[in-house]
């Protein structure tokens, strides 16, 4: 098999990172950090490029291009650290278009698709439910506070639920990044329509493998930062990447990266394909790219030497999202647990 994205491929990930290095600046994160606003001018970019409806049925107002588009805006907005609702994008969509009845995905694949609306996942839950009726709270759900639908599980059953109602509260809660906030929701007697949840597993693995697209980005974007200044920052007369001390961090980061890349390409051809190893494929990428990021974003840290722990420097802001992305779906220990238990039975890749 071909290891690696055609140049067409390569093109548009450029062309993403440009676009979003202008909608998106490390500037605008920085806002993001005191005012915790979603970027909307980067959601609307996205919405623009296509990306919002690249893995939709045109059905329902999509491309029909598969996942891999989203995987490499994934990419982008792990560059840019953008603050945009990712979980609608990685999760929920693709979630409504595997288990959604035909009502529902014509409700919502469209307005997903122009980025009129977008949507969140809780499926760890404790709600109850009473007829069409589902009452109790969650918490915490990114990209709650902003979403029009939500997809919710009660009863072993997973529901979907118009966020619109009267009897839906939602309450902002404190985030480590405010461009992934948090909120709690409460539904009182809300109405909800239930889901199939046969394929519910394909679209977890969506989800996972291009939060590790983005994990990739961010520590990319990182580690370049990283270099830039040690170039620039002197010591003892000599700028600090000469010393080895610096040089092993930022050889030790770049390999990690590496490492990650490769579970996560492979991980992406496995989800075009809907191949038979997607779950070996997905936790190998979680695993690898959660680690990446986290070391990226605490070595180059420490690269900045007491700059980096300033509100001035940018490497705040890697560090939180690094840390947002690495408890998203699941801890990585969950990820590697799943990955060993797959291996242990005998289950190997594809290619």
């Amino acid at each position: 098999m071909e290891f690696d994205f055609s140049e067409d491929y390569r093109l548009l990930a450029d062309q993403l990172r440009r676009a979003l290095d202008v909608a998106a600046p490390l500037e605008a994160a920085r806002k993001t950090v005191d005012s915790g606003q979603i970027n909307q001018s980067a959601w609307k970019l996205l919405g623009e490029l296509g990306i919002l409806a690249s893995g939709i049925s045109a059905d329902f107002g999509g491309h029909d291009l598969g996942p891999v588009p989203i995987c490499l805006a994934a990419g982008a907005i792990g560059w840019s650290v953008a603050a945009v609702p990712t979980a609608s994008l990685y999760y929920a969509t693709p979630l409504i278009q595997s288990c959604g009845s035909p009502e529902q995905r014509a409700r919502w694949l469209p307005v997903l698709a122009s980025g009129a609306a977008t949507a969140c996942v809780a499926t760890d839950t404790t709600l109850a439910t009473l007829g069409d009726r589902i009452s109790g709270a969650i918490s915490p759900v990114s990209g709650g506070s902003d979403a029009s639908v939500a997809i919710v599980q009660a009863d072993n059953q997973l529901w979907l639920v118009d966020l619109g109602a009267n009897s839906v509260e939602r309450e902002a809660l404190e985030s480590l990044d405010p461009g992934r906030p948090l909120c709690r929701i409460t539904f009182r007697n809300t109405p909800a329509t239930p889901m199939a949840d046969d394929t519910s597993d394909f679209a977890l693995n969506h989800a996972v493998v291009c939060v590790a697209f983005e994990q990739i980005g961010g520590a990319s974007r990182a580690l370049d930062g990283a270099i830039a200044y040690a170039r620039e920052r002197q010591a003892f007369g000599q700028c600090i990447g000469s010393y080895q001390a610096i040089k092993h961090k930022l050889a030790d980061i770049w390999t990690k990266i590496e490492i990650a890349r490769a579970h996560a390409m492979y991980a992406a051809w496995s989800l075009g394909a809907r191949a038979s190893d997607l779950p070996l494929a997905a936790a190998a990428a979680r695993a690898a790219a959660t680690e990446a990021y986290l070391f990226a974003a605490q070595e180059t840290l420490q690269v900045h030497g007491g700059y980096g722990f300033t509100f001035e420097a940018d490497s705040h802001l890697f560090y939180r999202r690094a840390r947002a992305l690495a408890a998203s779906h699941g801890p990585a220990f969950e990820w590697r647990s799943r990955l060993a238990a797959r291996l242990i039975a005998g289950e190997t890749a594809l290619h």
